[in-house]
């Protein structure tokens, strides 16, 4: 008889999740469902600029709103988490509500850690970084403190932030990712409205698209993956690769639903299953080259298919029928695609050189998840150049 290995599965938190609503008319509900009267909202700086929806917002919860800011910035500096935690704390905020991006979703989860254990200044909030489990497959908080406040998220991108407690601010001292895993951190409520997602640059929008693609596909051929995850994540990778080029003009309102969907299926195995080199090195090459997560990403995702060819054989057969393109190499599906939607495939697209780069293979040997959980081992400078060499070349 097959032995049957044991996996864990991770429920996250979430109490409600919304889809395919009108943020604007559903959001007083489900204030009013959670009992909630005081609302500190974080948005990013173009939809509060160059859409109407933060202004609909205040005239639909009126004095519900006791604070605003869209002082996030990319990677969230940990100096606006902090900011902002003080404001939502001197107006009594009972809860806070993101609209934007993963920055957005990171940084009100910072905020939350910050609140529930009364943590204001750089030093105390960096003493409440994650830890490993024994095995090192998962990441454990070191925060003892109930949940003060939680968050109500209405994204405006693809990247799956709001399906995980994870938040990694940038230390502005050092440029490094700060690391949390935040109590309570994954958002109480999401509401997924298609519309205010037709409203997000198309560029922005597939890239983080290409985001959550890569974090599908770091759950399907995880090192230690889960049947209920890989299922969930084979589901969003053919969404993603069928939808996301139809976000180009954006004529198919169903192709935003669609792709909000893969996120959904995306963030609900997640967190489950150890992610390899793309996920994590991203966090490294972000801050490090001042490049977005994103954009990172799709690079760093097509190197780490050509790095898997081989070693996980069977899950990339099964993606490639997934999507429909059986006997296709899977590293070739993901190459097209990042042509279809004109995204980087090169480190040299992404302006970096190799003297850069060189400057980041420390950080990267030392940062505690880039080596870990590799189906093809990467734990040595050796390892570490030969899979980004794959990264210079599409």
């Amino acid at each position: 008889m097959e032995t049957i290995e044991p996996r864990r599965y991770r429920f996250t938190g979430h109490e409600r999740v919304l889809h395919n609503v009108s943020a604007i008319e559903t959001l007083p509900d489900v204030l009013s469902m959670f009992g909630y009267r005081r609302v500190f909202v974080v948005c990013s700086r173009s939809i509060r600029t160059k859409s109407t929806f933060i202004e609909r917002l205040k005239a639909t919860l009126g004095e519900r709103i006791v604070g605003l800011t869209d002082e996030v910035g990319e990677h969230s500096p940990l100096s606006n988490v902090l900011k902002a935690a003080r404001q939502a704390r001197d107006a009594d905020a009972d809860v806070i509500v993101s609209v934007g991006g993963g920055s957005v979703m990171d940084m009100c989860k910072a905020m939350q850690l910050c609140i529930s254990e009364n943590a204001y200044d750089r030093d105390s909030l960096l003493r409440l970084q994650f830890v490993l489990s024994e095995d090192g497959t998962e990441m454990l908080t070191t925060s003892r403190a109930p949940a003060a406040i939680r968050q109500i998220a209405i994204p405006t991108t693809l990247a799956t932030s709001e399906w995980t407690p994870v938040s990694t601010p940038i230390d502005d001292e050092t440029r490094l990712k700060a690391r949390f895993v935040v109590p309570d951190g994954s958002p109480q409520v999401i509401l997924y409205d298609p519309a205010l997602l037709r409203q997000t640059p198309a560029r922005l929008l597939m890239s983080t698209g290409i985001r959550g693609l890569d974090h599908a596909i770091n759950t399907a051929c995880s090192s230690a993956p889960h049947p209920f995850a890989s299922l969930l994540a084979e589901k969003a990778i053919a969404l993603y690769v069928h939808n996301l080029p139809k976000l180009v003009d954006g004529s198919e309102i169903d192709a935003f639903t669609q792709c909000q969907l893969a996120t959904w299926y995306t963030g609900m195995g997640q967190m489950s299953v150890p992610h390899g080199f793309s996920h994590w090195m991203v966090h490294i090459i972000g801050p490090y080259g001042g490049i977005a997560h994103s954009d990172a990403a799709c690079v760093l995702m097509l190197a780490q298919a050509k790095w898997l060819e081989g070693w996980v054989k069977p899950q990339h057969e099964r993606l490639c029928t997934a999507i429909g393109q059986p006997g296709t190499p899977f590293h070739a599906i993901l190459h097209n695609l990042l042509v279809q939607l004109a995204m980087p495939t090169t480190l040299d697209d992404l302006g970096l050189s190799r003297a850069r780069l060189d400057a980041m293979i420390a950080p990267a040997l030392e940062h505690p998840m880039v080596t870990r959980n590799n189906v093809r081992p990467i734990e040595t400078e050796s390892d570490l150049r030969a899979v980004l060499e794959l990264a210079w070349r599409a």
